[in-house]
């Protein structure tokens, strides 16, 4: 079978890989449709360099059952439910866990052997398109219900790249006021798009005071989606006194805590227990993932695919791949 196979920074391509093994336990999904996700193109950029030589990448895809003929999600985490971390609801720290796509060969492959507990069926009103868009509305469900908001609650989403855009249309269901970031004016026209109450271009304006002014007294809650150090480190500006700050995107950087008095830093990934609401939340039309997808390419394109993202001129938030 074919499969994208990671080799080194800008060298990742499809190549023939042996055919998984389908145990008793397992079932086999025939790739139908998957998305490229930030964490993929970090490996191709060469910003991290921990993933291991000659690994299948992908995390966020769909496919069909041989068994059974139904299109499932693929959940990219699994976890054994009984160490440590899975006893306490952590179970994306499963120290038996396999996360596919990062210690474990991914979704980007004809077929995948996987256990039924990780595949969700997709509702009929569900799209291909937006079946291979889940990964990332699991991530924005999971990262505004840790930080628990309450209605009315300032949000400012530094970085409105597909995952920030989600953010965006999560904080607003949760009733939240968002403040949306970025350095791209088309990125904030969907922002307003999708409900975003404020939008500040940081090339044009001085974020943290637009946002003090705004608020009075800090965001209530921060979320950092941009993924780089500048605005890692720009986030104690923003956050009120006691306010929340969650670092999705990038985690390095030197904060400067001064002024934020019993402000709450985390890092924050993904979980597997989301996806089933995130799934339903597509399906029922209360989270737009069809309208962040700007490029579409075959299985055969895929090293097209990742140079495309890769160029800023594109203008690429989310390309999807497709068996055809």
């Amino acid at each position: 079978m074919k499969a994208a196979v990671y080799r080194g920074p800008h060298n990742i391509k499809l190549e023939e890989a042996p055919e998984p093994e389908v145990k008793s336990s397992s079932v086999l999904v025939h790739f139908g449709a998957g998305s490229i996700c930030g964490t993929d193109m970090h490996f191709y950029r060469g910003d991290w360099r921990w993933m291991r030589k000659g690994m299948i990448i992908g995390h966020d895809a769909w496919g069909t059952r041989e068994d059974t003929g139904e299109r499932v999600v693929m959940v990219p985490i699994v976890n054994c439910g009984h160490c440590y971390f899975c006893l306490r609801g952590l179970p994306t720290y499963c120290v038996r866990g396999k996360f596919y796509g990062l210690t474990r060969d991914g979704f980007f492959a004809e077929s995948k052997a996987m256990l039924p507990r990780s595949l969700i069926p997709i509702p009929e009103g569900m799209s291909n398109e937006e079946a291979a868009v889940v990964e990332p509305v699991a991530l924005a469900l999971r990262v505004i219900n840790y930080m628990k908001p309450n209605l009315g609650d300032w949000v400012t989403i530094i970085g409105q790249g597909a995952i920030g855009l989600l953010m965006t249309q999560v904080a607003q269901l949760k009733g939240c006021r968002v403040i949306a970031v970025d350095l791209e004016d088309y990125r904030l026209e969907l922002s307003q798009k999708y409900g975003a109450d404020v939008v500040i271009n940081a090339k044009n304006e001085d974020v943290a005071k637009t946002v003090r002014k705004l608020t009075k007294i800090g965001s209530d809650l921060v979320i950092e989606a941009a993924g780089n150090r500048a605005t890692v480190e720009q986030t104690p500006y923003l956050v009120r006194k006691a306010g929340k700050v969650a670092l999705v995107g990038e985690s390095k950087g030197l904060l400067n805590l001064e002024d934020a008095d019993e402000a709450s830093f985390f890092t924050i990934y993904i979980s597997p227990v989301e996806y089933p609401s995130a799934v339903e939340l597509i399906a029922r039309k209360l989270v737009d993932v069809k309208g962040l997808i700007t490029h579409r390419f075959k299985f055969d394109e895929f090293e097209k695919a990742l140079q495309t993202v890769d160029k800023p001129g594109e203008k690429a938030l989310k390309a999807i791949i497709v068996t055809q």
